[in-house]
């Protein structure tokens, strides 16, 4: 059947809003093919069937919520309680007992905002009528995914989001074109506009997707990232920092320019690598696109289609169109923020975690790429590599680094990149398996792009000083993924 709004069917008993649960934590997943969105921005999502972790195997005690670990080694299977990694080939990232308790910690900055309204943030992707819209038109058919979603979607039809309801609020942090540094920029920011226009209090959750414009705002994909990464990170903390809880939609393929296409990894595994290293939800969206015919891409080769019968029609048929499986995506990305924020017993037990000191006898390990990891060298806990000489080098790195190992099982053509903010130096370098100044392979002061043979290899880390003799350590995240076929760059 078709789902009507909940505001004009109270009378036949739609879920009403759950009090908040406020723990105390640290903080550090229609528009018919004719109507397109006019401008470049980046795009849709997918479906919860291919590893989004809803199920409930998760025991885990939520304990206090002060974060100090007295919740036990997590789900009593012995996890130790921590951030999750984010890995790859699955639409929404992981949620354990720490993550859990990091969301309630980031709602408990702003305990009154209510529970049933989110904001929007992006560009024409996030404009786009065929966006969310639909749920609050009365025609959402949910299908088979009534009884799990069905409550969440009544719970957000109930929210007051200005005069409407989240979902067909034209939010004032959107527009065609933009980028991340766009919805910061003024005073107030696009950003800081919605958030007092939405409600007085404020939103309790923020879907935000960039991406696809921040590519184009350099000579190269390259270039262009350092800013993407500062903008991303200054708009996710922006909105921590408000109590608002940021779910972090990635980039789906761009067949328009195949350039560009082969760099869509690579801002996908950076922007996964930022709501990681706050341990804030991610959405895949590429991923939950790529079984679609065409990746569920229009004709212009960047923006989504639709199915004719409406974009929030959720069954098989229209689950083959990239604006419904967008929607679909992004309701189960409210519904298992919303039920994590409840407490609930619906964990993604167990997570991968990250293990090893950073050091030479005990290293950081790269389980798979992609990879993506935040982290410091003040204080990092080798001091061993000064000068890498296999590479010719002759900066001074005298100062603290952090080392990874991974393991090739196969030849493997791999970019790594590492990203830092003003007045950090950190640099990059690769080392073959004696993890020596010798044995450096590559080394860049933000990227390294090769193809290495089958074996282990390292990766450090390391502070660079300058010629006063100063270190330039601090924070960077640090991102290795394997390059898309035919990318030539990475050769």
């Amino acid at each position: 059947m078709k789902r009507h709004a909940c505001w004009l069917v109270l009378a036949l008993g739609c879920a009403g809003p759950d009090d908040p649960r406020t723990l105390d934590s640290g903080l550090d997943t229609s528009d018919s093919a004719g109507t397109l969105d006019d401008e470049t921005d980046e795009l849709p999502d997918v479906p919860g069937d291919s590893g989004d972790g809803d199920g409930d195997s998760g025991d885990g005690d939520s304990g206090d919520g002060d974060g100090d670990g007295d919740s036990g080694d997590g789900d009593g299977d012995g996890e130790v309680y921590g951030p999750p990694l984010y890995p790859d080939a699955r639409v929404h990232s992981p949620i354990n007992v720490y993550a859990r308790d990091n969301l309630a910690s980031i709602r408990a900055l702003a305990p009154t905002a209510p529970e049933d309204v989110f904001m929007k943030i992006g560009a024409s992707s996030t404009v786009s009528p065929s966006t969310l819209y639909c749920f609050a038109d009365g025609m959402a058919e949910l299908d088979i995914h009534e009884q799990t979603l069905g409550p969440t979607l009544d719970h957000f039809l109930l929210g007051q989001a200005g005069d409407t309801t989240p979902f067909d609020r034209d939010t004032l942090a959107a527009e065609s074109g933009r980028t991340a540094g766009w919805a910061i920029e003024g005073a107030p920011s696009p950003v800081d506009q919605e958030r007092a226009a939405i409600h007085p209090e404020g939103p309790s959750l923020a879907l935000v997707h960039y991406g696809t414009n921040d590519m184009q705002q350099g000579i190269t994909y390259a270039s262009a990232m350092p800013a993407y990464y500062a903008n991303m990170s200054d708009l996710l903390d922006l909105l921590i920092n408000a109590g608002v809880v940021p779910i972090v939609f990635g980039i789906s393929r761009r067949l328009d320019l195949e350039a560009a296409d082969l760099w869509v990894q690579t801002y996908n595994a950076v922007a996964r690598g930022l709501a990681q290293a706050r341990t804030i939800p991610f959405i895949d969206l590429r991923h939950a696109l790529e079984p679609l015919p065409g990746y569920g891409i229009s004709g212009d080769g960047i923006h989504l289609e639709g199915f004719n019968g409406g974009p929030c029609i959720l069954s098989p048929e229209g689950l083959t169109h990239g604006y419904n499986v967008r929607n679909l995506i992004a309701l189960e990305g409210l519904d298992r923020a919303r039920r994590s924020l409840l407490a609930d017993d619906t964990l993604d037990e167990p997570t991968l975690q990250l293990e090893g000191l950073g050091d030479i006898d005990d290293p950081l390990e790269i389980p798979a790429l992609p990879f993506a990891d935040t982290n410091s060298t003040v204080d990092a806990p080798s001091l061993m590599l000064d000068v890498y000489s296999g590479c010719e080098a002759l900066a001074d790195e005298t100062g603290p680094e952090n080392i990874y190992r991974v393991e090739l099982a196969e030849l493997t053509a791999i970019r790594a990149m590492v990203l830092d903010r003003e007045g950090v130096d950190v640099d990059l370098h690769l080392l073959d398996d004696s993890a020596s100044e010798a044995g450096c392979i590559a080394r860049g002061d933000r990227m390294i792009e090769t193809t290495l043979a089958p074996g282990t290899y390292y990766f450090a880390l390391d502070t660079f000083v300058n010629g006063q003799g100063v270190e330039q350590g601090g924070a960077y995240t640090f991102v290795v993924l394997a390059c898309e076929d035919g990318d030539v760059d990475c050769l």
